[in-house]
């Protein structure tokens, strides 16, 4: 992955050093001093980014070369933003005087931050700081780690259900046929949910029923070859030591050949370690077992490739295990904890959030005090201003610490950015992801488009259990995510060390320890306008991004510098509180969704790099035509009931535009859409109810329109059509072929019928359909497109008796509710399906001998199940017979489903006596 233009390791210097380089091309006319001064700060500058380069990965800095690049780090943000503002001055629309006098006035900064420059350059060939890039030699901490490996039993908490689990899916006798393959089970989470404990209790427990065993630790910079001399070591004790990694591989596969064995690879960081390691393991017929764990979701999926491998995600402990665990490590068994004790416990315990680790690392801090609330009180407090350093907590954190240090540094910046919101916060991936580009921290890759890089990165720290998704939908999809009390706390610590977020209010109040406020994120409660811009916290002209919290809106004006303004959730904001908007001229993003701000100002327009515009839930009723003078503009979120300028036509660089209504615009309106033909995500809402105008004419433009964008650049087609006749609605004259569609038609008004067009969408990925009426066909149509991976259908009739379903290859999520249809699954049909969300009518999908077999048992990759069988038609016992057949069927997939089953229309039973 290439270098992101801001990072918070060297914060801007790349972005800095692209700009000067941007200003000596050739495209501006300087005077020649300035040139020359320029020129001078480019290569002391590049100089410079090369060492912070180097400094990227040093985990640990020493006290004098962490000063110097912090002071460099700072240099380049104060140089970048007088370049910004040089910048604007050349490309405004003034007379050449006053871009004299602009120059002359940018002179005379551009020579004082020169002399910083030259001073912190001497200060670096003053101090030798070249050899200083990595700190002084410190004590090397044990890896607590090792400790779960002989930890008593009887001091374990809630580990009983998830060690009886896994250990009846490693010994079931029931799948004989599988029973003699090598199955692999991976258990998955984040550090300090007591995974190698797991791990190593089903080990002790069933490793007397293995021929062989071993239990190795792999930890994050492992020598491979001495992993598998330890492997080889256990199972193989009187084995000779050899020199050759692939000499200890060959012996290992050799000797476990015949063997039935076990072996636990506790902690994988790295896939390639995994498949040295499994190379090593020889899948033999003998009933062999494997364990892994790892922190790392794509790690354990590769862990368990093959068919019958399990993939067991570690929870945390819940309220009853979290209380149990916390006194058992505090009190004497004989002792209850106090009453006085029970509130502040509680909140101690909601922030250790279920983990193990943290649970055991307080409660033995507060163990070591005495049980007094004031004393109790203490420590809930200094948790989060990371004052009480004991063992204990150290240990917490440098087990976060390993998984921080783990990550790339473009993901480093990415996850120390979530610090800006609360804790327990629900973060939005939209938003997020809107916000990461605006603030520089995606790097702009030739032929991908930085919203999709963004997701990725969302994607890795979900993946990497750093953050925790939210708000996901039944077909997988993570819309939303949130960061766990501890890993907040650490990233925020974090954070304040990097001086890359300042936090004001909430649950604590951060200070800096140094450098000046770029980024601020103000929570909770009221704040007086003179703590923003009459101290010596905050001086608002260099704050780049501007976070609110549901607080008192600051004086917009003295923050000339921001890129981002993000007020969601501000219920107190008044129109007023926008008063100076328009000078804020470096602003890239700005929300003010869900606030009663019920206009814009007029001079919006003049935001020249506005990037992102979000009024979603607002009062703003209608947009000023200078909306249209937004020439960067890329995402567009507004009602469907937001008026939009003509002008909109003119924002060539919108991408993503949600949401319109069509019929509030004339025929011109909608065919001048199909010129924005950048844009990728589109959401269009046609309510015909109560138009007394000729609604078929407008949705043929509006049609004509999104087949163009279609043949473009169009990725998500979202369409909701209210309120028109059926039989005057079809889809057949559309024909947008974008790689990714979903058409979202109102069940009260669905299409006819699956257009065949649809079948030709070779890269359709998702396809979301409301259908009048369902055939054989449709499922034939849809079923051999070769990248559906997603398919939902809604449809109020089907024909009677059974649909069967066969092909859908590459299909995760499928979803159809129709009554009365009765379904089957073919054999060799939907084998990658992770999840299946259908009605089913009992009396149509009983077969022509009364049986209830579904073809359930087909689809192997199933990993959730959502059943509603519908009773109208049949009896009590065929409805039980079908529950039966079901339960059946899932129980006999390989990685044992969670399965949801609930009945419709109980009350439409039919009495068995009158049969």
């Amino acid at each position: 992955m290439e270098a992101a233009i801001v990072s918070a390791s060297t914060g801007v210097m790349r972005s800095l050093l692209a700009k000067l380089t941007n200003l000596l091309g050739g495209e501006y006319k300087l005077l020649k001093w300035l040139r020359r001064e320029m020129e001078f700060l480019e290569s002391e500058l590049r100089s410079m980014s090369i060492f912070l380069e180097r400094l990227e990965d040093t985990q640990k800095l020493h006290p004098q070369m962490k000063d110097w690049r912090d002071r460099v780090r700072e240099l380049a943000y104060d140089i970048e933003d007088c370049i910004d503002d040089f910048i604007l001055q050349l490309d405004s629309k003034v007379g050449f005087g006053q871009k004299l006098l602009a120059s002359r006035r940018i002179g005379h900064m551009i020579r004082e931050l020169k002399a910083r420059v030259m001073e912190e350059s001497e200060r670096q060939r003053r101090y030798m700081l070249d050899g200083l890039a990595s700190g002084p030699s410190v004590r090397v901490k044990v890896d607590p780690r090792l400790s779960a490996l002989y930890v008593d039993e009887d001091r374990l908490v809630g580990i009983d259900a998830p060690r009886d689990e896994i250990i009846g899916r490693l010994l079931d006798k029931r799948r004989s046929a599988s029973a003699k393959q090598v199955m692999t089970i991976s258990i998955v989470g984040c550090g300090g949910l007591g995974k190698t404990t797991l791990a190593n209790q089903i080990y002790c427990k069933i490793k007397g029923k293995f021929e062989c065993a071993a239990f190795v630790s792999v930890f994050q910079n492992p020598n491979t070859k001495k992993v598998l001399t330890n492997i080889l070591s256990q199972v193989a004790t009187t084995a000779a030591v050899e020199d050759d990694e692939q000499a200890i591989i060959n012996k290992l596969r050799e000797y476990l050949s015949d063997k039935r064995y076990i072996v636990i690879v506790d902690d994988i960081w790295d896939m390639q370690i995994w498949k040295f390691i499994e190379c090593a393991l020889v899948k033999n017929c003998r009933g062999s077992r494997i364990i892994t764990t790892t922190r790392i979701h794509d790690i354990a999926k590769l862990c368990c490739s093959s068919h019958g491998d399990y993939i067991y995600e570690m929870k945390p402990l819940g309220v009853i295990d979290s209380k149990i665990l916390f006194d058992k490590r505090i009190f004497d068994p004989e002792e209850r904890r106090p009453p006085q004790l029970t509130e502040v416990s509680e909140e101690i315990l909601k922030k250790c959030g279920g983990l193990p680790l943290a649970i055991i690392s307080i409660s033995s801090l507060l163990a070591s005090k005495p049980k007094s609330k004031d004393q109790w009180d203490r420590v809930k407090v200094s948790l989060s201003s990371t004052l009480e350093r004991t063992p204990d907590i150290e240990t917490m954190e440098w087990v976060l610490s390993l998984s921080y240090s783990d990550l790339p540094n473009h993901l480093k910046t990415c996850l120390l950015y979530l610090s800006i919101f609360p804790e327990g916060y629900e973060i939005n991936r939209e938003r997020l992801v809107s916000r990461w580009i605006a603030e520089g921290f995606i790097y702009k890759k030739h032929g991908q488009n930085p919203y999709e890089v963004g997701g990725s990165y969302f994607n890795e720290l979900v993946n990497r259990s750093l953050i925790q998704p939210a708000n996901i939908k039944p077909d997988g999809q993570t819309n939303a995510c949130r960061v766990d009390d501890t890993v907040h706390d650490f990233i925020v610590s974090m954070s304040v060390e990097e001086n890359f977020v300042t936090l004001f209010g909430g649950s604590k109040l951060v200070p800096r320890s140094h450098g000046k406020v770029r980024r601020l994120s103000i929570q909770n409660g009221g704040i007086q306008e003179n703590i923003i811009t009459s101290t010596h916290l905050v001086t608002s002209s260099q704050v780049r991004s501007l976070t609110l919290f549901a607080v008192e809106m600051p004086y917009l004006l003295g923050f000339g510098m921001l890129r981002v303004l993000d007020l969601e959730d501000c219920y107190a904001l008044e129109d007023h509180h926008l008063t100076n908007l328009e000078r804020l001229v470096q602003l890239r993003y700005l929300s003010i969704k869900t606030s009663p701000i019920s206009e814009l100002p007029k001079q919006i327009g003049q935001l020249q790099y506005l990037e992102t515009l979000d009024l979603r839930a607002t009062g703003v009723q209608e947009l000023s035509s200078t909306i249209g003078r937004l020439k960067s503009l890329v995402r567009l979120f507004v009602d469907y009931h937001v008026k939009l300028p003509k002008e909109i036509s003119n924002m060539h660089a919108l991408e993503e535009l949600t949401s319109f209504s069509a019929l509030m615009y004339s025929p011109d309106f909608l065919k001048e859409l199909g010129q924005l033909t950048n844009m990728r995500v589109l959401r269009v809402i046609c309510d015909c109810d109560g138009f007394k105008g000729d609604a078929g004419s407008c949705l043929e433009n509006l049609a004509s329109s999104l087949c163009n964008l279609g043949t473009s650049n169009l990725h998500s087609l979202f369409v909701d059509i209210n309120g028109y006749g059926e039989d005057n609605f079809s889809l057949d004259t559309w024909q947008p072929v974008p790689s990714r569609l979903r058409f979202s038609i109102d069940r009260w008004c669905p299409i006819n019928k699956i257009p065949n067009w649809v079948g030709s969408l070779i890269n359709l990925e998702e396809l979301v359909l409301y259908v009048n009426k369902i055939w054989q066909e449709d499922f034939e149509l849809l079923g051999h497109m070769p990248a559906l991976s997603s398919l939902t259908i809604y449809s109020n009739t089907a024909l009677q008796g059974r649909i069967i379903i066969s092909g859908f290859h590459s299909t995760k999520f499928f979803k159809f509710y129709c009554n009365p249809a009765g379904l089957t699954f073919d054999a060799g049909s939907l084998l990658k399906l992770e999840c299946l969300d259908v009605i089913m009518n009992v009396f149509n999908t009983k077969s022509s001998n009364g049986s209830f077999d579904f073809g359930i048992q087909y689809l192997t990759n199933l990993r959730n199940v959502y059943i509603q069988l519908d009773c109208n038609g049949s009896t009590g016992g065929e409805l039980e017979a079908a529950k039966a057949s079901i339960k059946s069927s899932v129980n006999k997939l390989p990685g044992q489903p969670k399965l949801n089953l609930s009945t419709l229309n109980e009350n439409m039973l039919v009495h068995e006596e009158a049969n």
